[in-house]
């Protein structure tokens, strides 16, 4: 199993040093929520953006590893008590996609592949600017999804894309005391649109 897995490892060294690999950079819009953090969650925008190489593989497949910035969370959609505006809460993490492509004909590709993320903090951002820190209510550090998108290219090197995060069940959040609240197996749900623009190799 070891050899196996040497070969395999040095196969794969081997096919990214001999590709024409591409590298690109991107940034675009998040419209996110969650599932299962609360009871009536909405829609929060947020921002994404980062690098990311295009490995050829064969005629029309390709292997699409990312590192992103991507801002998720959620909205609160319920009346409270005191009648105030409700606020927002950003997750920012640090994302990891690892992405399969196939080319269905010059100018567009689908993309499908797992998505890591490393939860850096939490803010709540109230309507008038101010924020708290709020990561200790919310002790999951790591988020597994899974993407799937489709790019086309505009023109030249830039292209746009549309892709949707389905994350699984890593969510949960605790009170003050530490004690969990509400259901134990929330997840983040991240629909992106954006840019990419490719560079020189």
């Amino acid at each position: 199993m070891r050899k196996i897995s040497f070969i395999c490892f040095f196969s794969f060294i081997n096919v990214v040093a001999y590709s024409q690999v591409t590298f690109g950079i991107k940034s675009g819009i998040n419209v996110a929520t969650t599932k299962d953090i609360i009871a009536f969650p909405k829609n929060k925008i947020g921002w994404y953006g980062g690098g990311f190489a295009i490995i050829p593989v064969h005629a029309k497949f390709f292997l699409q590893p990312e590192l992103q910035y991507s801002s998720k969370g959620y909205g609160v959609n319920q009346r409270n008590p005191y009648n105030a505006p409700n606020p927002n809460y950003r997750f920012n993490y640090l994302c990891l996609p690892v992405l399969a492509g196939y080319k269905i004909d010059r100018k567009t590709s689908l993309l499908l592949g797992p998505e890591l993320g490393y939860l850096m903090g939490v803010r709540e951002v109230f309507p008038d600017g101010d924020n708290l820190d709020v990561s200790k209510s919310y002790p999951p550090k790591f988020d597994v999804g899974l993407d799937i998108g489709v790019n086309y290219n505009i023109m030249g090197k830039i292209g746009i894309e549309v892709r949707y995060n389905y994350g699984f069940n890593t969510l949960y959040a605790v009170d003050a005391a530490g004690n969990g609240y509400g259901i134990p197996n929330g997840a983040n749900r991240v629909f992106q649109i954006g840019l990419n623009y490719l560079l020189e190799k």
